[in-house]
């Protein structure tokens, strides 16, 4: 058996083809899922970066691993069971194409063979390019080809900033991006983080007004890594073992481009940044084509999917469920689904059908209210708070969450309200970025609003 995991970073669902999205962002992604199985509502547990792809490779969530977000003070239990030892000390070769080492040591846990293209240099940590990527993985695949093997191989270009090689540019954009008349970017202008965005923007481009180039630059990457990944499906072809290997394609988490006033980052648990795509192709088990509208928890699944296709005990401690067995409907899939996000705000949704619950713990930045509740089938948008309207679901779904943390916490304190209490390194970050572009006394100002504010 061979299984390659594809991760691109920061990629939200609804930005592909195969999604729903009208631009030419995916056409290999869309591959995948028309040979495949694609799942239309899968979440991770965790966003961002640091403890979802923790919730990935133990198939636990941040309040179990105490990985909810990316401070110092966190860390992973070495007793805690990880995939790619599970599979290393079953006699699988395991190899991974990735620079998340330099974020935390656990993620090279279980490697054999661990090839980061950027090792040493730090500033290019999350930009690194998918031809260095692929620089690595392909020989790696030509040169295991005879062997059962798991690679995991992931694409950050996606994530900000946003600033793909010069043909993809224009891909997705015709227009004047530094119109002074363009006045869609002001909101973001007065915002607290603005001093953090704008050192992205202005490392895209000086004096950018328009919001639609900024996406169109969002997507110019999702189509890059798209056609790198099109580069690797054509060598599993192209070696004869395309169809005898397992393909597990999905996100970490999504991206905000506006929507709430959360710019050009991953800050949230609405839709735009925790809606994610999640794809099987499994010519041996799998049917081609098949859609499943049932909830995912994408992370918590991958995990025990790979050892399903390995054929190996998946440990009591894995909670999620094989996306195979899901796809062949031998289990269901998830009643309800959870969300933490604890870098930038401190936030926690339920999902339960068409209801998702957001209940917030620090709002950090942003206006946002304590509690928000959202039909998702009336309001996919997630426009229309419904928390005063329908006190009774509001209830109900709260005594859920209530319940469910207690029954997995014990007597444990949350984790999330641990972050809250050390401060989110968000705050920590963008003040830093105000000093370093001269805007630190309007940070300072807003502070002290914050304080009178939470005094009075």
């Amino acid at each position: 058996m061979k299984v390659i995991l594809f991760v691109i970073d920061t990629l939200r669902a609804d930005h592909l083809g195969c999604y729903g999205y009208g631009k030419e962002t995916s056409p290999n992604i869309d591959r995948l899922a028309d040979e495949g199985v694609l799942f239309e509502n899968a979440y991770p547990s965790d966003v961002p970066t640091q403890p979802s792809f923790t919730s990935m490779f133990t198939g636990q969530r941040g309040i179990m691993t105490g990985v909810v977000s990316h401070s110092r003070t966190e860390s992973l239990s070495e007793s805690i069971p990880y995939l790619t030892e599970i599979l290393a000390q079953n006699g699988v070769t395991t190899a991974a194409v990735s620079t998340l080492y330099m974020m935390r040591r656990w993620f090279a846990r279980g490697f054999k063979y661990y090839m980061n293209p950027v090792a040493g240099i730090r500033r290019k940590l999350q930009q690194v390019d998918a031809e260095e990527i692929n620089e690595m993985a392909l020989p790696w695949i030509r040169e295991h080809k005879d062997e059962d093997f798991f690679l995991f191989v992931h694409y950050w270009d996606p994530h900000s900033i946003y600033r793909p090689p010069e043909p993809y540019r224009r891909l997705f954009y015709q227009g004047d991006e530094t119109d002074p008349e363009n006045r869609s970017l002001d909101v973001l202008r007065t915002q607290p983080v603005w001093p953090f965005i704008k050192r992205h923007l202005d490392a895209m481009k000086e004096n950018i007004t328009d919001i639609e180039y900024v996406i169109a630059q969002y997507d110019g990457e999702i189509r890059y890594a798209d056609d790198n990944l099109g580069e690797l499906l054509n060598l599993l072809e192209d070696l004869g073992i395309y169809d005898e290997t397992a393909l597990i394609f999905t996100s970490d988490h999504g991206e905000s481009l506006g929507e709430h006033h959360f710019y050009f980052d991953h800050c949230d648990v609405y839709e735009p940044t925790v809606h994610v795509p999640l794809i099987v192709r499994c010519p041996e088990r799998l049917p081609e084509g098949k859609r499943v509208r049932d909830l995912v928890q994408s992370t918590l699944s991958v995990a025990p999917t790979v050892l399903d296709l390995f054929g190996l005990e998946v440990p009591k401690s894995m909670e999620g469920k094989s996306l195979i067995e899901i796809s062949e409907g031998k289990v269901d899939g998830y009643k309800e689904i959870y969300v933490n996000q604890g870098l930038w705000t401190a936030k926690r949704a339920v999902r339960v059908g068409r209801w998702k619950l957001i209940k917030t713990l620090d709002k950090s930045f942003w206006e946002t209210p304590e509690t928000e509740l959202y039909d998702l089938e009336a309001d996919p948008g997630e426009v229309r708070n419904l928390a005063e309207d329908e006190p009774e679901v509001v209830d109900r779904l709260e005594l859920r969450m209530y319940r469910w943390l207690r029954r997995k916490l014990g007597k444990r304190v949350d984790p999330l309200e641990l972050i809250v209490k050390e401060g989110l390194p968000a705050y920590r970050w963008v003040r830093i970025a105000a000093e370093q572009t001269g805007l630190l006394e309007k940070y300072e100002e807003w502070r002290m609003r914050v304080d009178r504010a939470e005094e009075g």
